[in-house]
Formats: C-alpha cells, sequence, structure tokens
C-alpha cells in the first residue's frame, strides 16, 4: 500500500507540474490545482451520479496524461542534463498545451468507444477434465467484479440472469467485488431482488467471496457479506464448503483481511478434510498458492480483480505486473481461471478488453 501511495504522488506532482505550465503565471497553477481538486472531490462523492461521472471521466483521462507526460519529462530532464539549460518558457507552455489537447482527444475517444464496447460480455465456454479420480460431471458458471455503482448498467445484470436460466448451471460462482455503494444503496435500488434471480439460476449452490471493494465497504460500515448472504449466496471468508460434486473453498480477500487487522487463513487450515471430491477455491486476487503451504493443492482455482487492464494502457501494464493476468493458466501447480470482470471500476470503458462471464464444463477424465 505504500508504493501504491508513493507511486500516485509521485504521479500527481507530474501532473500538476505540466498543467501550470499550460498557463503562464498563477493561472496555470490555479488550473492544475482545479484538476487535481476535482480528481479528489470525485472520489469523495464516489457513491453519486456526478461524483461516478467524474472518477470515470478522471480516471481515464489520468493514464492517458501519464502516458504521455512521463516521456516529456524524461526528454525534459535528459536534455537539460546534456546542454545545461533549459527549454525556452515558451516552448514548453506550446508543447502543454499540446499535450493537454492531445491527453483529452485521446479520452474523449477512449469513452466513445469504451463505453459501449463494456456494456456487452462475452461467454467464455470451457471444458475442464477432472483428475482421475473423479467421475462425475457438473457445470459452473463464474463472474467477478460487478462494482454496482450509480454508472452500472441494470440491465447487464438483467441480462447476465437470463443466460444464468438458459445455462441452468449446477453452481454459480463469484469471485468478489460486489458494489462501490453501501449494501442500503443496493436495496433501495432494487439489486437485492435482482441478485435473487440471478442465484436462483444455479441447480446446487451459489458461492460467493469478498474483494479488495468489499473491505472499502466494510470500513464504511457495510457488511457485503451478510448481503451476499441475504440474496442466496453461501458467502465463504476463509472457509469451506463441500456440495454433492465438489468442495469450495472461498479465501478473504488480502485488503479484507488487513482492513480488520488480521491475517488470512492458512490455506492448509481451511482444506477440505474430504479427499473424495475435487477441490476448487476462489481468491479475488491472482497471487497463486502462498509459498508455505504444504500438503494437498487445490485442483482448481478462479479469481477476478485483474479486469485484465480494462483500457489502454492498462491492458498491456497488466501483464508485467500479474504472473497470470486473464484466462487459463497454472500458478503455482494449480489450474487457475482469471476472469476480466463483467463489468468495471470507476469508468466503464472497456478497450482492448472484453467483459466476461465463464461457463465451465468439468467433465470426467477419458
Amino acid at each position: 500500500m505504500s508504493i501504491f501511495l508513493v507511486i500516485l504522488l509521485a504521479g500527481l506532482i507530474l501532473i500538476y507540474t505540466n498543467l501550470s505550465a499550460v498557463i503562464p503565471g498563477k493561472k496555470g497553477k490555479l488550473l492544475a490545482l482545479g484538476v487535481l481538486i476535482a480528481i479528489f472531490l470525485g472520489m469523495t462523492l464516489r457513491g453519486t451520479l456526478a461524483g461516478s461521472a467524474l472518477v470515470a471521466f478522471t480516471s481515464v483521462w489520468l493514464c492517458q496524461a501519464l502516458l504521455l507526460y512521463i516521456p516529456w519529462c524524461i526528454f525534459r530532464a535528459v536534455r537539460r542534463a546534456i546542454r545545461r539549460r533549459p527549454l525556452q518558457p515558451r516552448t514548453v507552455t506550446v508543447t502543454s498545451r499540446a499535450l493537454l489537447a492531445a491527453t483529452l482527444a485521446m479520452t474523449l475517444g477512449l469513452i466513445a468507444y469504451g463505453v459501449p464496447h463494456n456494456a456487452h460480455y462475452k461467454l467464455v465456454d470451457t471444458t475442464i477434465e477432472l483428475p482421475a479420480p473423479y467421475t462425475e460431471g457438473f457445470t459452473a458458471v463464474f463472474f467477478s467484479d460487478i462494482h454496482v455503482d450509480p454508472l452500472f448498467d441494470r440491465t447487464k445484470l438483467e441480462r447476465m440472469i437470463a443466460d444464468v436460466d438458459s445455462i441452468a448451471p449446477d453452481y454459480l460462482l463469484f469471485g468478489g467485488d460486489l458494489a462501490d455503494v453501501s449494501t442500503e444503496t443496493l436495496d433501495a435500488w432494487g439489486y437485492d431482488t435482482l441478485f435473487k434471480k440471478l442465484v436462483a439460476g444455479a441447480k446446487v449452490a451459489a458461492i460467493g467471496i469478498n474483494g479488495n471493494h468489499e473491505g472499502m465497504q466494510e470500513r464504511s460500515g457495510s457488511d457485503p457479506n451478510g448481503w451476499m448472504r441475504k440474496v442466496g449466496f453461501a458467502a465463504l471468508d476463509d472457509a469451506t464448503e463441500c456440495k454433492p460434486h465438489a468442495c469450495f473453498t472461498g479465501r478473504t480477500d488480502f485488503q479484507v483481511a488487513r482492513g480488520r487487522g488480521t491475517d488470512r487463513a492458512p490455506l492448509a487450515q481451511i482444506a477440505p478434510k474430504n479427499d473424495s471430491l475435487p477441490w476448487i477455491v476462489l481468491d479475488h486476487q491472482p497471487k497463486g498458492i502462498e509459498p508455505e503451504h504444504t500438503g494437498r493443492l487445490p485442483d482448481f482455482a478462479f479469481s477476478g480483480h485483474t479486469h485484465n487492464g480494462q483500457f489502454f494502457p492498462g491492458n498491456i501494464v497488466i501483464r508485467f505486473v500479474w504472473r497470470l493476468a486473464y484466462g487459463e493458466g497454472v500458478l503455482d501447480g494449480v489450474r487457475w481461471i482469471v476472469s476480466a470482470g463483467v463489468d468495471c471500476w470507476g469508468p466503464p470503458v472497456r478497450v482492448g478488453t472484453d467483459a466476461d462471464m465463464w461457463v465451465v464444463r468439468f467433465v470426467p477424465r477419458k
């Protein structure tokens, strides 16, 4: 967290420095300060439509601004070191204005394309063979990162309900990050009724876990786990439940545990005692299995959190941040699936990525 704060502070200083150069003198400093205030104001009013819209725009703009401002600042620093004198003030002003115009154009373009693209999600249908001892197949629908907020399109949830009803899976699995508003707001907006309909589509059980945004909601007084249980999920919080086809372990998210002032339980401590069933782990962040774990490994694991970078340039940078940023792979000897999320945090923008929901068909090994 401290590293993130240092990076954030450095980014804001970079933004302030470049924006203040757009207009010479006090007016430039006021412009830069006004933009920073707008960023923090949007975060403060995140639960309102205006605040969410402000966060959406500034989040996309910040990414594009840093993408151009970082090379510009490096160029200025290198040039000054070589020539031992700064650029002419007029050159700095003209370039700063051009960069600002470019970042705004890039932002508007990404929003114009990315918002309609995010309104849809794809169904990723995959078949996985069960380990040799297990002979009873089953189907699961997995989704993550729905992030209900004032900008969330409820028709997407209605389409999810229709898809789950059509697929009729044995299990509905949720990978965390339910909402960015309080549980009371979810009820007031009618999402309790919609999620009950979604959960009803699972023939055996619906299982959910908390994500890092549930940690934020807990700190503000909400009870996301309780709300999930109210609408029909078995909300697993460093706990395991065995069902007819498999045993499911839901991990407490790292940031939820940190907010509570506790550590996550060792995986071996919450592992199923029943080894006659496949073992599936739901863990919001795809960090893999803790190095100190000994004993049986899970057969499969599911995560979300990464959004696959969501939009440019995040969809490129994300590959260098996570060992498995998206899709099917293996982490620490466990077959892992990482969803890009069925929706977005902040800006409802998808560029270079697709929102998704996974249909996983577990079949006996041939």
